[in-house]
């Protein structure tokens, strides 16, 4: 059934585990056949907890769960809130989470968009040559795990999926320049950079990628805005590394009365 728009399914609807996902990079969606099914926050937060970290094969015990997300109240109102958040998530679709005993888990069943995006990237960071087609796509690399989500056990694993996002696009960068992809490999340049100004290596890597097309005026160009904003946000220079990869196309000179060295 649907109110106002939002789909609402059966409950235990045995549909193919494919039509089951949940979306956590650029903030937290249920999709159940590609329809978006409403769950209350205390729902998705367990849901998002069950997601993340090394905990997503592991099953976690119920006062330990409660205890993590309702940390503010008493222990009996925090297992109060994680029964009805599992009520609510059973609602949804049965196969969301599994219990063993006094044990919950991620069902097996569940796709989640933001293990793909580390499985994409931990290929790219590998030592295998071969490229699949899905593993060139820049968008699933681009997008932070659940912002605007402040708590505090999720802070650092949103740090590891953005550090490890930031890593696979300079290497998805590097593969297609050497592929003579080059168009492919500015798209992951300059999202690499639009994602942290200020990471040399990313901006090294859109360089490279102008200069493997030849666009020798395009890679000066981006030379001197990463120079301006490094000296704009924290007085420094370009590393010598970095003044290298462009030093055989003879280096540009950047304006003294910008505030940076010649």
């Amino acid at each position: 059934m649907a109110i106002s728009g939002v789909f609402f399914p059966v409950l235990g609807s045995t549909r193919p585990a494919t039509d089951l996902r949940l979306v956590l990079l650029g903030g937290f969606a249920l999709l159940l056949d590609g329809r978006e099914v409403y769950l209350p926050m205390n729902a998705q937060r367990v849901l998002a907890w069950l997601c993340v970290g090394r905990r997503t094969h592991l099953t976690e015990p119920r006062s330990v769960l409660a205890e993590r997300l309702w940390a503010e109240t008493t222990l009996e109102r925090a297992q109060a809130s994680l029964r009805t958040a599992l009520w609510r998530i059973r609602q949804a679709d049965t196969r969301l989470v599994a219990t063993v005993h006094d044990h919950v888990r991620l069902g097996s069943q569940v796709g989640v968009d933001v293990h793909d995006s580390l499985a994409q990237a931990e290929r790219l960071l590998s030592d295998h040559e071969e490229l699949a087609a899905e593993d060139t796509q820049v968008d699933p690399l681009t997008q932070d795990l659940l912002p605007g989500w402040d708590d505090d056990w999720l802070l650092l694993e949103r740090e590891r999926v953005r550090q490890l996002h930031l890593h696979a696009l300079e290497a998805l960068a590097a593969r297609l320049c050497a592929r003579g992809r080059f168009h492919r490999a500015v798209e992951a340049g300059l999202a690499a950079v639009a994602a942290e100004p200020l990471r040399e290596s990313a901006h090294n890597a859109l360089i490279a990628a102008h200069l493997g097309e030849g666009n020798v005026a395009e890679a000066h160009r981006q030379y001197r805005r990463y120079g301006q904003i490094l000296w704009d946000e924290l007085r420094l220079s370009p590393s010598h590394t970095f003044e290298q990869l462009i030093a055989c196309y003879g280096r540009p000179k950047v304006p003294a009365a910008r505030g940076l060295r010649p």
